[in-house]
């Protein structure tokens, strides 16, 4: 950090600051003489907590975030302290250590009044004193009623290494739905290197923090604009660039950055300074490589302030009628995780806005595709995301249709799904674009028993392993062994070792329905829960194929053959986590809407109850009146006994019977619970789909009073 000694400087800026404000000539110049004006860099520590105290400190340009520390060095109690504010007061007056630590979060500029200056100016500046002590009661009050002292401020630069890549299109609409989402004042920035452009010369307000705010243009669009050019090579620009960037975040909640595409120290240093980095891009290779340059330069920039969240890459306006690279091909070029695909504009989709005689943004109509991926994205940066948790529950899961035929009817946003086992397959069939009609459709397919017959597929590949055997006992003579051979081990074929089901019929019909997709092409993102036995740990899949982690979810335990990869043993999801709302908290979502299919006890109490009054009814059927039907419940019965009970039925009663208990502490984390009562309905009758589906659909409509209040909130 280094001292700024400008006397009259530091006048001007004193006269800035609330506290100070209503001191004479006299008082103020008192004030200049005892304090020190001094710069901080992003992520340097002002103070920290536990230090002596040493001061009174006034934020003149900047955010600093005030925060304390937990036992496990976690942040804790965060506040922002904005331009005008101060801190480090009670520490001067009383002179205990530091409550909190203060870190700058842009390059700040900061007012240090010392220790023993402040308690004179106190005694000798009345005004001050008593400017102060009202400051600190209304802090007091904040702090007992859990107010924060200032708004929430982000700041997201937007840039794209190569021109035509979309950034500034994508900055303005990103501005304007995040204000429509939020609800919240955004400012959409627009910066220009071109001389020539009809905008105002930032170097003629950069030093004025009334002149900035002086030329935000207000009323052209839902958000204000403010648009000026810059030239790289003014020293003075890229000296105070941090103090312009921070300059509005007292009145605006988002600060939107657009950048030009040249990349000279203005521009670097504007991306430092920001909270979030969108690098937009083309899925060709040379925007690619130029994009990975410039996270390179940020990473080096940024040092040990670097974080992967805080730089996000947008591939923008995949054209249609050319053949878009995979995900996996971004990915080796890019050698980073891509954020955000964003679709390719039609000329008919958006309109161009005259903001002023420099400044011409494209809007693009709510009613597109491009609109909906930011609509999406501007929830969850506003942090209003809708989350919806799909629970496992085998057959039970056909339920999960119902609910989200409500949902679409009722045009609930859904922002983000994550699904456990059955809420896995079927949220990843919802997510890459299928309605409620067709998901129906696809349950469908199991009303008749050819249906589930198509995803049963025991390990009779074993029989290979007996062929070559049975063939040299024959080549040699040896009849009798080989017919041995067969009759002996052939009943060992059929005997489950990893599972009673291999697991690729279910592949090859979730191939059916997902194809070749990957998280990368879903229209809502997706998280699939898993769990490797052989680590004890929970799996959220994010990335990769579908298919493979559909399969991975929905691989229960002793019935369907495990997913062994990377030193893994890979199962069930719902075995420990059956509704997974924990995965949405992580995430900072704060709507939750979870979906349990699994039957309480009283359900399945009831299910037992009435199979037992139908068998009394059937055995009451008299031969004499119904000979067809009286011979068929018999002969069932009798066949049915050799199959009952069984090692599948056994497994997935009691797995389920210990997921309900584990569903149930999960529901507490969610917003609203939607449980579906699915009395007379048993895990594996995938055929009842019709019953499902309304179930589904019935709870849905009942709880959409408390899911329209939690969407409204």
């Amino acid at each position: 950090m280094t001292a700024l000694p400008s006397y009259l400087n530091k006048l001007s800026i004193l006269k800035q600051i609330p506290v100070f404000e209503g001191l004479n000539w006299f008082e103020f110049n008192r004030v200049a003489r005892r304090s020190t004006l001094v710069e901080f860099n992003k992520g340097d520590s002002i103070c920290k907590q536990g230090n002596p105290a040493d001061g009174f400190y006034a934020l003149v340009s900047g955010r600093i975030q005030a925060f304390t520390l937990s036992a496990m060095g976690h942040k804790e109690e965060t506040d922002l302290i904005l331009r005008g504010m101060h801190f480090g007061v009670i520490s001067a007056l009383t002179g205990e250590t530091h409550s909190h630590s203060y870190e700058a979060l842009n390059d700040c500029v900061v007012v240090k009044i010392s220790k023993d200056d402040f308690a004179q100016l106190l005694k000798s500046t009345p005004k001050m004193a008593v400017a102060l002590s009202q400051t600190l009661s209304q802090r007091i009050r904040k702090h007992v009623t859990r107010n924060r002292d200032t708004q929430e401020s982000t700041i997201i630069a937007v840039y794209a290494p190569l021109k035509g890549s979309g950034s500034s299109t994508y900055a303005a609409n990103l501005a304007l739905h995040l204000r429509e989402q939020s609800g919240k004042k955004v400012l959409l920035l627009s910066l220009s290197s071109d001389n020539n452009d009809q905008r105002i010369n930032l170097a003629d307000i950069v030093y004025d923090h009334h002149k900035i705010l002086q030329s935000i243009t207000k009323g052209k669009l839902a958000v204000d604009v403010l648009s000026v050019k810059f030239s790289g090579a003014n020293a003075s620009v890229l000296n105070r660039i941090s103090q312009f960037v921070s300059a509005p975040v007292n009145d605006y909640n988002f600060i939107i950055l657009d950048l030009p595409n040249e990349m000279d120290d203005v521009v670097m240093k504007t991306l430092t300074q920001s909270d979030i980095i969108h690098l937009v891009t083309l899925d060709r290779t040379k925007d690619l490589e130029m994009t990975r340059m410039v996270i390179d330069r940020l990473i080096g920039a940024l040092k040990d302030k670097f974080h992967s969240d805080t730089i996000q890459v947008i591939i923008s306006g995949i054209d249609p009628e050319r053949q878009p690279m995979t995900g996996e091909e971004i990915k080796k070029i890019l050698n980073y995780d891509v954020f955000l695909v964003l679709p390719h504009l039609k000329k008919e989709e958006f309109q161009f806005i005259k903001v002023d005689a420099g400044c011409t943004v494209i809007e693009v109509s709510t009613d597109t595709e491009y609109a909906r991926v930011i609509h999406r994205l501007s929830r969850r940066i506003s942090e209003v995301m809708v989350g919806v948790v799909l629970g496992g529950g085998a057959a039970l899961g056909l339920a999960h249709i119902g609910v989200i035929r409500v949902l679409e009817r009722e045009g609930i946003p859904v922002d983000i799904v994550v699904g456990s086992s059955m809420g896995a397959l079927i949220g990843s069939i919802w997510s890459i674009g299928n309605n409620a009609e067709e998901l129906e459709k696809y349950g469908r397919e199991f009303e008749q028993l050819s249906g589930s017959i198509k995803l049963f597929d025991p390990p009779v590949h074993r029989s290979l392993y007996l062929f070559p055997i049975v063939i040299l006992f024959i080549l040699f003579g040896h009849y009798f062994l080989s017919l041995f051979v067969i009759l002996s081990l052939i009943p060992l074929i059929f005997i489950p070792i990893a599972g009673l089901l291999e697991g690729n019929a279910i592949s090859r019909w979730l191939r059916g329905k997902l194809h070749q997709k990957t998280f990368h092409d879903t229209k809502i993102p997706l998280r699939v829960v898993a769990y490797d036995l052989l680590r004890r740990q929970e799996i959220v899949i994010d990335r990769g194929s579908l298919v493979d982690a559909v399969r991975k979810s929905v691989a229960i335990p002793g019935v369907i053959k495990p997913v062994m990869e990377n030193d893994q043993m890979i199962i069930d999801g719902g075995v420990l986590n059956p509704l997974p709302t924990n995965v949405l908290v992580a995430m900072g979502v704060k709507k939750i809407i979870a979906v349990n299919v699994l039957q309480s006890p009283q359900e399945v109490v009831h299910n037992r109850e009435q199979e037992l009054e139908n068998f009394q009814k059937l055995l009451a059927i008299s031969f004499v009146k119904h000979p067809f039907q009286y011979i068929a419940f018999r002969l069932g019965n009798f066949l049915g006994k050799g199959f009952n009970p069984n090692i599948a039925d056994i497994i997935v009663r009691t797995l389920q019977a210990s997921e309900y208990i584990l569903a149930e502490a999960s529901a507490k984390q969610a917003d609203v619970l939607i449980q579906p009562d699915l009395r007379g309905i048993n895990w594996f009758e995938l055929y009842q789909v019709n019953k499902l589906i309304k179930r589904g659909e019935d709870a849905a409509l009942k709880a959409l009073p408390a899911i329209k209040a939690l969407v409204a909130r």
